[in-house]
């Protein structure tokens, strides 16, 4: 009785397998190699447009002037009198509406959510919010914009 000679080498479904494992390793390292922030942006404008979301629902639910100060890290959400001496709704431990990348940031400004569901510039209520958010990073030298977050004053929608 003869023993059929040993061949090595891999099979066909191990190459592609492996061929699989490569190009999902590629699709996913390789931007984040390149210093790519665009998912880092989604995220932290999502985060801001969440933190004026929530801000427009304290405002109308607690019937309160909520101040978001949008600053270029993160979001403060305030109640009161909207200085310094103001309830802050997310304490400094908070990092739900914050970014720690370095390279991404917001435009900073203050929106008053007023109780009727407004957003305005000031905190009387008189004057809407007619700008928007940009989010923007600096990448390899140049300062690109991800995102911009636009609110609609007179209804206070935030998109």
């Amino acid at each position: 009785m003869t023993r059929p000679a040993h061949r090595g080498g891999f099979t066909m479904v191990e190459l592609v397998v492996v061929m699989v494992i490569i190009g999902a390793l590629a699709a996913i390292g390789i931007p984040r190699l390149m210093g790519d922030k665009t998912s880092e942006a989604a995220i932290f404008g999502d985060q801001v447009v969440s933190g004026l979301r929530r801000a427009q629902k304290i405002a109308m639910g607690h019937r309160r002037v909520v101040c978001a100060t949008v600053g270029p890290k993160a979001v403060v959400l305030r109640v009161n009198d909207c200085g310094s001496a103001g309830i802050a709704l997310n304490g400094a431990g908070d990092d739900d509406f914050a970014t720690s990348d370095s390279a991404l940031t917001a435009t900073a400004g203050t929106l008053y959510f007023q109780p009727d569901g407004r957003v305005t510039q000031d905190l009387a209520g008189k004057t809407p919010w007619t700008d928007g958010i940009a989010i923007t990073g600096d990448v390899n030298g140049q300062k690109n914009t991800f995102r911009t977050i636009t609110i609609q004053g007179t209804t206070g929608y935030v998109e």
